[in-house]
């Protein structure tokens, strides 16, 4: 009886130092493989050390909406001056050239077949990875499994916590965050899947410790708060327990522009850069200076 275990590992978001301790608990617990869905990099600026890490371990590797961010940079060049803008030029100039290529290869999807278990992952939907699958999302679930040809599907991207259920038939999992969670404190979410005489036996969300204070000296020492102490701010706190602090900052963002007649997607934007918001400097530096209380950068 052929017994397998694989990781599935999502929405790391450069956070290295996660992934560290997320590797050395799944060797610890005997994974056989590794799968990750998505946004490798692209939040905390540590993208080269994350990609090195990922690609030791496995080759079963998508592309995220953080990587098409970059991905699509690099083609057009974008001369956006927002403040907020100038975190992706960061991540942009911070990854080498050969992690850049490495990330334009990878793919949107994936179908694993691990004897006879047959997978379909995804970062956000098997249709695009920008598209949201919530838990609470039942038609587009519906519509992904109703004639889904595979076991189960596999996804990420929405940072909610680990879940798991059975739609037509089929298991789909959405494997939490491993990176920057909004619901754990030092603590990086994966999961487990164990498959045993060809069907899957369990699906086991695995929690791990890892030191915040040290992604915060490593944060500082990377010189991206030169750049823009905002953003890797209201990153930091949703990472330390205030997450309702950059959703309220963004929420207010977003009235402020409504109220100025401004759009917060630009009419240039082409590929995913049309879901990119992008806010004028002047409500960016205004509700900086109001929430500065909470910042620790």
């Amino acid at each position: 009886m052929i017994k397998i275990k694989v990781a599935i590992i999502t929405d790391i978001h450069g956070n290295s130092i996660a992934l560290k301790e997320v590797l050395k608990d799944a060797k610890n617990n005997n994974v056989d493989d590794y799968i990750y869905l998505g946004d490798l990099v692209n939040e905390l600026p540590f993208g080269n050390e994350t990609l090195e890490l990922i690609r030791k371990t496995s080759k079963k590797v998508l592309k995220g909406n953080k990587e098409q961010y970059l991905i699509d940079y690099d083609k057009d060049k974008y001369n956006w001056e927002n403040i907020q803008f100038k975190n992706v030029k960061f991540m942009y100039n911070e990854l080498s050239e050969d992690n850049l290529e490495y990330i334009k290869g990878l793919p949107y999807f994936m179908n694993v077949e691990y004897e006879g278990v047959k997978l379909l992952v995804a970062h956000g939907s098997p249709f695009s990875v920008q598209e949201l699958l919530y838990h609470n999302e039942l038609e587009l679930i519906n519509k992904y499994t109703i004639n889904l040809d595979a076991d189960a599907l596999i996804i990420g991207h929405t940072h909610e916590k680990v879940w798991f259920e059975k739609y037509n038939n089929k298991l789909v999992i959405n494997a939490g965050c491993c990176g920057v969670s909004p619901y754990y404190v030092g603590q990086a979410e994966y999961v487990i899947l164990n498959i045993e005489n060809r069907k899957i036996t369990n699906v086991e969300m695995r929690l791990v410790n890892y030191d915040m204070e040290s992604v915060k000296n490593k944060i500082i020492k990377s010189g991206i708060l030169d750049i823009d102490k905002i953003l890797m701010n209201l990153t930091y706190n949703s990472m330390n327990g205030n997450a309702v602090i950059k959703k309220e900052f963004l929420h207010r963002a977003n009235l402020m522009m409504n109220q100025k007649g401004k759009k917060i997607y630009r009419d240039d934007a082409k590929g995913i850069y049309k879901y990119f918001k992008l806010y004028d400097d002047d409500i960016w530096l205004s509700l900086a200076e109001e929430y500065k209380k909470y910042f620790v950068f």
